[in-house]
């Protein structure tokens, strides 16, 4: 019998989307997999800087697969600051074979870099590979991002990309097509489908006081700048018929009260404010809803969107969010507006909201494209990358 494959993974902290991969690959026969992290925030709870109020998950998090925590209260904040105190040390106890870490902001992995062909191990980098930004880049400041990215990339043997953006990014780096694998993003679809099964569209909104035959748009993330809420009040003050309109808005954040401020005498009760809510109490907001709406200024990808598009909902979203160009093909599973085109955005909510057969039409076309974008194949492609078979 051959000796497992030793992968080592190091992220910052526990995150919901991640979890059910390292499960996945903990559980296969051909490897041995241990998690490293940093900070144990998201676990234990405490204030989000983002949100603005204290946050604990509510879902497990730590089981079903080998942990350690490097460190309990690293400042994520200062990615520089976030190292392994001895990276050389650590490499020569763990003895791996494949490091696997997801980025290059984080001092950690600069460090992995650097040392971990010097150990012995092979290294893979799974990341929100992409050429968007919300801040224009001058020429200079485009020249040294490409040279230093180019330099770190020759320091990794392979990659996996979540979508077309990223395999283009690394293509046109240099990286040889042949050592990309496509991992996509994905979120846990068994929590969607137990949501699906227990909560009907009709008593989610019932139990939110959603009158019939109202259009219900849901915004999910953090009420700060770059995910540009104000934009879409300024698209439902252009939009016509907005007593037909309601909006579900899950997220807090430094915008709220200025959010509210207006929202509220736009819609009205139609405006539902619940704040945070927990990964497990998801369910019924997203029955609820009609459509989800992204208008942000910058999203490497929007794991919100594989949410929505499972819970069977077209997207509005902004050409700033990565994964529109995988995830959402114009007119059949939702609408793309230019960042902060106001007036685009109100067009592609009337447009949904003026015809609800066309709206679970598109919704359903939503649902059926995101199925390719599953966990298990977001694992074949890490194991593919590792050069393992699923299930072998």
């Amino acid at each position: 019998m051959s000796v497992p494959l030793k992968l080592r993974i190091f992220v910052t902290h526990p995150v919901q989307y991640h979890v059910p991969l390292w499960r996945g690959l903990a559980a296969h026969p051909a490897l041995d997999v241990k998690v490293f992290y940093f900070s144990d925030h998201s676990v234990r709870g405490g204030l989000d800087p983002g949100f603005g109020v204290p946050v604990s998950w509510d879902v497990d998090m730590l089981s079903g697969y080998a942990h350690e925590f490097l460190a309990r209260e690293q400042d994520l904040t200062a990615p520089a600051s976030v190292r392994i105190p001895d990276v050389r040390a650590l490499l020569a106890r763990e003895k791996p074979d494949w490091v696997l870490f997801g980025g290059y902001m984080f001092g950690f992995e600069r460090q992995l870099a650097l040392w971990s062909r010097r150990a012995g191990a092979r290294v893979l980098l799974r990341a929100e590979f992409s050429d968007s930004s919300y801040g224009r880049r001058s020429a200079w400041k485009a020249a040294l991002r490409d040279a230093t990215l180019r330099a770190f990339y020759s320091r990794v043997d392979r990659f996996c990309y979540p979508g077309r953006g990223g395999l283009r990014h690394l293509l046109r780096l240099g990286v040889p097509e042949p050592r990309c694998y496509f991992s996509p993003y994905s979120v846990d679809d068994s929590l969607i489908a137990r949501a699906k099964a227990e909560i009907t569209r009709e008593s989610a909104r019932e139990s939110l006081g959603l009158p019939d035959g109202c259009h219900a748009l849901l915004f999910s993330g953090k009420l700060i700048p770059r995910k540009a809420p104000l934009t879409l009040l300024d698209a439902l003050e252009r939009t016509p018929s907005r007593d037909k309109l309601a909006l579900i808005v899950l997220g807090d954040g430094e915008l709220r009260r200025e959010f509210e401020a207006r929202a509220r005498p736009l819609l009205g009760e139609r405006l539902i404010l619940p704040g945070f809510v927990n990964q497990s109490q998801l369910g019924r907001y997203f029955r609820a809803a009609d459509s989800l709406v992204l208008p942000s200024l910058h999203e490497t990808w929007g794991l919100v969107v594989n949410e929505a598009m499972h819970y069977g909902l077209p997207v509005l979203v902004s050409d700033g969010v990565g994964c529109h160009f995988d995830l959402v093909q114009e007119g059949v599973t939702g609408h793309v507006h230019r960042v902060g085109d106001a007036a685009q955005l109100a067009e592609h909510i009337a447009r949904l909201s003026q015809d609800p057969a066309r709206t679970r039409h598109m919704g359903a076309q939503a649902e059926r494209l995101v199925s390719r974008y599953r966990m298990q194949r977001s694992l074949g492609g890490v194991l593919r990358a590792l050069g393992l078979r699923e299930g072998a």
